[in-house]
């Protein structure tokens, strides 16, 4: 089905012609990759691409490859430019995914359809138009298959690609190959960010069975001490209410979904209930939300500071709050080792059960701290370290949603 739309909506300036829509059959070649699969797969040898890369490390372009073969007759090699597509998947939407090949002599591994633009299209602006907006829905509704969805090269040939002129195509391919650059550096540092809190999750608290960290601050020395968790803080079970309590404004509800790993998140769906369902204390900032029971026994323990709240808000009844004056070294302590190894412990539940952590048994359960100012220095150490992390991934959320609405606005849809 052709699209209608004769333009997108925003434009770069220069450009007004209307876009030309016609069938991907007369804008290209089309041909197959061949054979291979992951037990192929050598240290070194010829460099290869295999359709998972574009499921597990997709780029738009396609520059460093890292996976190599022992070449085979009849193997398909690159040019340079082509187009490539998964013809097989798990789903409709994941399948329809389109990358670059930027140099030639690459193999081309098998299950992937490939596409030679002619010199009318910009690869890269191919690759775009397949893997988002009309070009991709058309492309969803083509996609057959159950266990194992399937999209050919005569699917393609007979989609609808609108284009504009080739110059207009390349300001578009490289404002996003740019922004792509972007999101690559910042989803890198992010990663650098995560990898460093957890190997100092593991050197700055005392592994089982030892009584000081491999790192400490200078001018900390002395053994930890194991105390009751409850020497530093106390828990306290949620509010429990009926369905009939709940409103569209008044007193939030705080539940396991407004924890993500050990950060706390205000929802746009959050629960709000009558100020007369209230029987409990509101929850203070500062103190660290628990999750205490779940369907799923893996989230049970998930924890976060409450550091900043717009509304009074309580917690659920599935919840736990630990009430601390070190809420940042208590936190931090409860993303080492000596947590999870609580956790394995003392959660009931399995075999389908609502797994279910009791206040009273984390009071009880032994914890390794030093100084009261030691803890502090700690605590400082991984919010600031936090907060580092938290601002990377506000500023990668705004590229990816940049990146978003560009998607929508600067091709026909």
């Amino acid at each position: 089905m052709a699209l209608n739309k004769k333009s997108p909506e925003v434009r770069f300036d220069g450009f007004s012609d209307k876009w030309k829509n016609e069938q991907l059959l007369h804008l290209g070649d089309f041909l197959k990759g061949n054979g291979y699969s992951k037990n192929d797969l050598k240290k070194s040898g010829h460099p290869i691409i295999l359709y998972g890369r574009l499921y597990t490390n997709y780029n738009l372009l396609i520059e460093d490859i890292d996976t190599f073969v022992e070449p085979k007759d009849g193997s398909v090699y690159s040019e340079g430019g082509e187009v490539i597509i998964p013809s097989s998947g798990e789903s409709a939407e994941d399948i329809i995914v389109a990358s670059v090949i930027k140099n030639k002599h690459i193999i081309i591994g098998g299950d992937l359809n490939v596409i030679r633009p002619y010199e009318a299209l910009n690869s890269q602006f191919v690759a775009l138009s397949i893997s988002n907006g009309g070009v991709y829905n058309e492309l969803v509704k083509k996609a057959q298959g159950k266990s194992v969805v399937h999209i050919r090269n005569n699917d393609l040939q007979e989609t609808f690609l609108p284009y504009p002129h080739i110059s207009e195509q390349e300001k578009i391919a490289n404002l996003f190959l740019g922004l792509d650059k972007l999101i690559t550096k910042h989803q890198t540092q992010l990663t650098k960010l995560k990898n460093l809190k957890s190997a100092m999750l593991v050197k700055m608290f005392p592994q089982e069975g030892a009584k000081v960290p491999e790192i400490r601050f200078k001018g900390f020395s002395g053994e930890w001490e194991l105390f009751p968790f409850k020497t530093l803080a106390k828990c306290r079970r949620g509010l429990t209410y009926s369905p009939s309590d709940t409103r569209n404004k008044g007193i939030k509800v705080l539940r396991s979904s407004n924890i993500d790993n050990d950060t706390f998140l205000e929802q746009d769906d959050d629960v709000y209930v009558k100020k007369e369902a209230i029987n409990i204390d509101f929850i203070k900032e500062g103190d660290i939300l628990i999750t205490a029971a779940n369907g799923s026994s893996r989230l049970v323990g998930k924890h976060a500071i409450v550091e900043v709240l717009k509304n009074k808000a309580v917690h659920g009844g599935f919840m736990l709050i630990a009430e601390t004056n070190v809420p940042y070294f208590l936190n931090a302590s409860m993303s080492s080792t000596w947590y999870s190894r609580f956790l394995k412990q003392n959660i009931a539940g399995g075999n389908g059960a609502i797994g279910n952590l009791k206040g009273n048994s984390l009071e009880e359960y032994l914890i390794n701290i030093p100084k009261e100012d030691e803890q502090i220095k700690i605590g400082e150490y991984f919010k600031n370290l936090d907060s580092l992390i938290s601002n990377q991934k506000e500023q990668l959320n705004k590229l990816q949603n940049i990146k978003k609405a560009l998607l929508d606005k600067l091709f026909v849809n």
